[in-house]
C-alpha cells in the first residue's frame, strides 16, 4: 500500500478541507492511505501525524481554513529538524508528500527533491501568483471577500462624503486588487505591476467631486511600490514598520486635500483568508485532490499541479515554479476603463 502525507505549508486559504476530502475518498478507491500532518512541516518533524478517514472531514466542506492547521516552518533552518523529518518519512513509509501551498512550500519542495523526498504540490493561495497555474484554490473566495467589502463600503463612503483607502492582499501580484477592485466599483486601483501616479489619483478624486461624486474608494495592494512622494509622509515616525501602505496613501490624500476632508482606511488583512469557500473553490479542491492521488499512483511525483482552462496540468520541479505570476497589462487597462 502506498502512503501519502498531506500538509499545509505557508498561509491557509478557503477550500483546503475539500482537498482533504478528495484525497481521502480517491485514496480509498486506489488503496492509498492518507496521513494528515498537523501544522505543516513542523508536525512532520515533531511526529504529529495520524491516518485520516472520511469521518475526519465529515461536515467540514463549508469550513474555511484547514483542520490540520498550517505553518511556515522550514525544516532546513535546522539540520536536526531535517534529520527528524527524513526519519519520520522513512519510518511511516511515506511514498510522497502532498503539499497544499504556494511559493513558501515550493522552495522547500525543491530542496526535498534533491534529498530524495518526493512530493506533489497543489496550488493553494488567495494571491493567485503562481507561475504554473491559471488559478489557485482560495483565490475566488478571497476575491469575493474583497468585492463584498467594497460593496459595503460604498454606502458609508457616499453618505459620509469620504474617501476610503482599502488595502488588499496579493503578496507581490495585483490579482485581488485589480479584479476585486474592478468588480467592487473602486474609483482608483494601485497594483505592484504598474507605476503609481499620485497626481493621477488626486485628479481622479477631484474630478469626481467636481461632478457631484463626493466620495471615492481607493484600492491599494499590500506590496504596492509607492513613490517617494507618498512614502515621505512616514518620515520621522518612530515605528515606520507599523505604517501600512493604506495609511501612507490616506495621509498623502489628507495632506493634498482641504483640511475638513475626511479620508479613512481599511486593511482587509486576514479576513481575505477566512470564510466559507465558494462552490468553484471546492470544485477546484476536489479536482486537484483527485489528480494528486492519480499522479502518485502512476509514480509521477515532484510536480506542481496546475489548472489550464478546466484541465489539470503539471510543471516538473525546477526554479520556474518560484517565478511570481504578475497580472498582465491588459487587465489593469481594463480596470482603468472604470475609473
Amino acid at each position: 500500500m502506498k502512503r501519502i502525507a498531506v500538509l499545509n505549508v505557508g498561509g491557509d486559504c478557503p477550500g483546503l478541507n475539500a482537498v482533504l476530502r478528495a484525497l481521502i475518498v480517491k485514496g480509498a478507491e486506489e488503496d492509498i492511505e492518507i496521513i494528515g500532518v498537523y501544522d505543516g512541516f513542523k508536525g512532520l518533524v515533531e511526529d504529529r501525524m495520524f491516518i485520516m478517514t472520511k469521518e475526519h472531514v465529515s461536515g467540514k466542506l463549508p469550513e474555511g481554513g484547514i483542520i490540520l492547521g498550517s505553518s511556515k516552518f522550514d525544516p532546513y533552518n535546522n539540520s536536526e529538524d531535517f534529520k527528524k523529518l527524513k526519519r519520520n518519512v522513512q519510518d511511516y513509509q511515506i511514498t510522497a508528500l502532498v503539499l497544499l501551498t504556494g511559493h513558501t512550500g515550493a522552495k522547500i519542495a525543491l530542496r526535498l527533491k534533491e534529498d530524495g523526498i518526493s512530493s506533489v504540490i497543489i496550488p493553494a493561495t488567495i494571491d493567485n501568483d503562481l507561475n504554473w497555474t491559471h488559478m489557485s484554490i482560495g483565490f475566488l473566495t478571497g476575491l469575493q471577500t474583497v468585492t463584498t467589502a467594497l460593496d459595503y463600503l460604498h454606502s458609508t463612503a457616499s453618505s459620509g462624503h469620504r474617501v476610503i483607502v482599502v488595502e488588499v492582499g496579493g503578496d507581490e501580484a495585483g490579482w485581488l486588487a485589480a479584479i476585486g477592485g474592478m468588480a467592487g466599483g473602486a474609483d482608483y486601483i494601485m497594483v505592484p505591476e504598474v507605476e503609481v501616479n499620485p497626481q493621477e489619483m488626486l485628479a481622479n478624486i477631484n474630478r469626481r467631486y467636481k461632478f457631484g461624486k463626493r466620495f471615492s474608494i481607493i484600492v491599494v495592494e499590500e506590496k504596492c511600490k509607492l513613490p517617494q512622494e507618498i512614502t515621505k509622509v512616514a518620515e520621522g515616525i518612530k515605528a515606520p514598520h507599523l505604517i501600512t501602505v493604506c495609511d501612507m496613501v490616506a495621509e498623502y490624500i489628507r495632506e493634498n486635500m482641504p483640511k475638513d476632508f475626511d479620508c479613512q482606511t481599511l486593511n482587509l488583512g486576514y479576513m481575505q483568508r477566512g470564510g466559507s469557500p465558494l462552490a468553484f473553490d471546492r470544485f477546484l479542491a476536489f479536482k486537484f485532490g483527485i489528480s494528486a492521488i492519480e499522479y502518485v499512483k502512476r509514480g509521477e511525483v515532484n510536480v506542481a499541479l496546475g489548472l489550464n482552462g478546466f484541465d489539470i496540468s503539471h510543471m516538473p520541479y525546477s526554479e520556474d515554479i518560484l517565478i511570481n505570476r504578475e497580472i498582465r497589462p491588459g487587465l489593469y487597462e481594463m480596470a482603468k476603463l472604470f475609473f
